[in-house]
């Protein structure tokens, strides 16, 4: 079992900056924060180690002609808009269908990303997850790096707001599989795919056939309550022509951090917190994180004959979450609690709308496939802003604190349509070709207000901030990918995307925190380019595949933004530019024993261009930017063996190395303005800065899976799976930049027993009961200031009992 460092995060934080960082940026001075140094990684260096022995011995067996029926499930998939296996697809590439999901235990692709090589995340629970893929973190800029996919239609538009780079999250019920892809998926699938793209894909409706599934689950968390979910899928033929699947879950997860309500609050200095542990109680509410959601899928399958095909499909889906999965630090993870001088709840409500239509012609010689799709997020979310604005807006010692409920409204909505045409047969030249449009909108508005005296003295209508900004994206892209086998091993393969994009923004605010009152401001960009791929790839025979690869991602930058508050010095917040990324890859995939081990790794070279960033000011608000050019590079790891007929095991990992190596002069006097005992490493001083890490990019990270399964009492099947998850250290920004966030795993147990009808499991999930601190601050949408972090962390050990039924 892997082992997890504990290093501790300091709580205080340094105060302000000085005029250096300030003129270096012709903005307020922002404040730092040391990085500390973790070197947990022998773990996955001895692993690599021990793999590479593995495979030069295992290369010297014979290579098997076919796979054994009992050897390792391939699992197909359509990546690249054909169908292929994951072993002789040439990119890095997992697969994992719903069956092994269920087998597993996995309901989220929160839960997912752990045990994928080289994806990591920024989450503070259900709905507030960014991806990001071998250290393209997504921290900075306004478009994810990495796509997100619900069969043909992107769910990650290019748009600035709350939501724009935080997926939904889909119930995971009655799926076909989810394919993750590492790497630039730019020729595909566009610019929100820089580092990689999930893609999830549904079951589709069955013609002639019957036939359901329902799944009841029960369990309680450590620290919290009883949790409960309710699944059902029914799939019906109407004729020889017609089919509908229904898919539908409605589930309950208990909370188990509290709000702590404390009168008179500790004063605070300026920059550390008062003692909230020892200052008066008013009330506790407790385990105000609940989640509860209700999610509805439905298709519609048309078939007149095998030629021609429609699916109709639709998703509504419902979330309420009675506050973050998030504790206050000070004073730290011993206390899963927020603390406030104010009963102020913080609600997040989620409502997905999803339509969607594709057709699919079979034209003889290649197959045409429109897809068409709208897509509507409503966000809804409110956080205690008392404790930031009273310090901002403080104008004495001791200061007096106003309640002040700062809420959030987004809404995102797309349209978009894909209209391609793909070679049809396994002949040597094999091609896809098509165009994209999509017209993305994000509304986001935010408002806060006090009825404190204090606060009233200084804005007498008490709006703290109230601010609307729109933001409109129109893509339009046109696009190749082909294949040509040179001879029956050697394969080569290319594709280009030409883009052009065309945003125009928009924003008025006012407000204690605003600037002075001004006509709405409109800001509109264009941009255009191209997105090449290549790759060479070698298969002497079906066990085994060999590539290289090089291909080019791209993220669109961003317009000027509003005018800065006075209280932050004034002046427009400055455009930023694109970024982009050339990755280069070596890899291979390799089945053995008669498919009884399969062995697949790469070794990866990204060249990441001008890097974008969040900047934060000490003023509390924050800015995009770019921070210099950047490198991130490491290999990555997958392993699956039947070690018998009886026990199985699967394990990955992957060390990813993510630097800006050549930032710019205005970041680095930033990052360095109030540096911590022992520095950031590469980079001690302004003149001799040779690099600064890249935020929420885990150094090492892996996992490891181990199945017992065995026939029982005539017919049935006992399954038992205990599986290890490890998260490598890295670093992160609340006020300052850099704090460290410790490496930790998370150990899930499950034991059933079933036949081909019915299952019952029995499972406990976070086992050892591990704190994690995920990431900071990453819902902040009101004001940072330096006396307090919030830190996101996961659910607590929680024992359950799942059951299925198929008919």
């Amino acid at each position: 079992m892997l082992n997890a460092s504990t290093n501790d995060r300091p709580n205080g934080l340094p105060a302000a900056g000085s005029s250096a960082a300030q003129a270096a940026l012709g903005i307020p001075s922002i404040r730092s924060m040391g990085l500390a140094n973790n070197g947990a990684r022998r773990t996955i260096r001895n692993a690599l180690v021990c793999a590479g022995i593995l495979f030069a011995a295992c290369s010297q067996a014979v290579w098997a002609d076919d796979a054994s029926d009992s050897g390792l499930q391939e699992v197909t998939v359509t990546a690249q808009r054909f169908l292929s296996t994951v072993q002789n697809t040439p990119i890095s590439l997992t697969a994992v269908t719903g069956d092994q999901l269920d087998a597993a235990g996995i309901t989220n692709i929160e839960d997912l990303a752990k045990t994928v090589p080289g994806l990591s995340m920024r989450s503070a629970g259900p709905g507030q997850t960014e991806y990001e893929a071998r250290g393209l973190t997504s921290s900075g800029g306004s478009a994810p790096t990495v796509g997100f996919y619900l069969d043909d239609i992107p769910l990650t538009p290019p748009t600035s707001s709350q939501t724009g780079k935080v997926v939904i999250d889909p119930n995971l019920y009655d799926i076909d599989r989810i394919e993750l892809l590492r790497g630039p998926q730019g020729t595909l699938y566009g610019a929100g795919s820089m580092g990689g793209t999930v893609r999830l894909i549904t079951n589709a409706p069955k013609l002639n056939a019957f036939e359901g599934s329902v799944q009841g689950t029960l369990s309680d968390t450590e620290g919290g309550s009883g949790n409960g979910s309710g699944s059902f899928m029914l799939n019906a033929p109407v004729g020889d022509t017609l089919a509908v699947r229904v898919v539908g879950t409605d589930s309950h997860r208990s909370g188990w951090i509290d709000r702590v309500v404390l009168n008179p609050f500790p004063q605070e200095g300026s920059s550390s917190r008062g003692d909230v542990l020892n200052a008066p109680l008013q009330n506790v509410v407790h385990n105000v994180n609940t989640e509860d959601l209700a999610s509805l899928r439905g298709s519609i399958l048309f078939q007149p004959n095998d030629d021609f095909s429609i699916v109709a499909r639709v998703l509504y889906q419902h979330m309420h979450m009675g506050g973050y999965d998030e504790f206050d630090d000070p004073p730290g993870s011993a206390h899963m609690a927020t603390f406030a001088p104010f009963d102020i709840a913080e609600p997040v409500k989620d409502w997905v709308h999803l339509y969607s239509l594709t057709a699919t012609w079979n034209l003889g010689f290649a197959d045409l496939t429109s897809t068409s799709g709208y897509f509507q997020r409503h966000e809804t979310q409110t956080q205690d802003a008392s404790e930031s604005i009273s310090w901002f807006s403080a104008t004495s010692s001791p200061y007096p604190y106003f309640p002040t409920p700062y809420s959030e409204t987004d809404i995102t909505r797309q349209a978009s349509e894909e209209l391609r045409l793909s070679s049809r047969g396994d002949g040597r030249l094999r091609w896809v070709t098509g165009a994209f449009y999509s017209d993305d909108s994000a509304d986001w508005d935010e408002y806060g207000a006090s009825n404190g005296a204090a606060f009233l003295a200084l804005e007498p209508d008490g709006v703290v901030f109230n601010g609307d900004l729109y933001n409109r994206v129109r893509q339009y892209a046109l696009f190749a990918d082909g294949s040509y086998k040179i001879t029956d091993q050697w394969k080569f393969e290319t594709g280009l995307r030409w883009y052009r994009y065309e945003t125009i923004s928009s924003n008025v605010s006012n407000g204690y925190f605003s600037p002075p009152p001004a006509p709405a401001q409109e800001f509109s960009i264009s941009q255009h380019g191209f997105n090449p791929r290549f790759d060479l790839s070698y298969a002497p025979n079906a066990n085994l595949t060999t590539y290289l690869s090089a291909s080019k991602g791209f993220r669109p930058g961003g317009p000027p933004g509003p005018d800065f508050a006075p209280q932050c010095g004034g002046g427009q917040t400055p455009a930023y530019s694109p970024d982009s990324v050339w990755d280069y890859e070596l890899g291979e995939k390799a089945k053995l024993f008669d498919n009884w081990l399969s062995i697949n790794a790469d070794v990866y070279y990204i060249k990441w261009s001008s890097v974008q960033e969040t900047v934060a000011l000490p003023c509390g608000y924050t800015y995009e930017a770019n921070a210099g050019d950047g490198r991130t590079y490491g290999p990555e790891l997958e392993i699956s063996a039947k070690l018998s007929r009886e026990w199985s095991v699967t394990a990955s990992g992957s060390y990813t190395d993510a630097k800006i190596n050549h930032p710019t002069s205005a970041f680095v006097a930033a990052v360095l303005t109030n540096p911590t005992p022992g520095g950031i490493p590469g980079c001690p001083s302004v003149s001799s800065c040779s690099s600064i890490p890249i935020l929420n990019v885990p150094k090492d990270q892996a996992s490891l899976s181990l199945v017992y399964s065995t026939n029982v009492l005539n017919g049935y099947q006992l399954t038992a799976r205990v599986s290890d998850q490890y998260v490598g250290q890295a670093y992160d920004q609340a006020y300052a930049f850099g704090l460290v966030l410790p490496s930790y795993n998370l150990v899930n147990a499950r034991i059933g027993l079933g036949n081909d009808k019915w299952t019952t499991t029995l499972f406990v999930d976070n086992l050892t009961n591990r704190i994690a601190e995920l990431t900071t601050n990453n819902t902040q949408f009101q004001f940072n200031i330096p006396q307090l972090v919030r830190i996101s962390t996961n659910q607590p050990r929680t024992f359950g009992a799942e059951i299925n039924f198929r008919f």
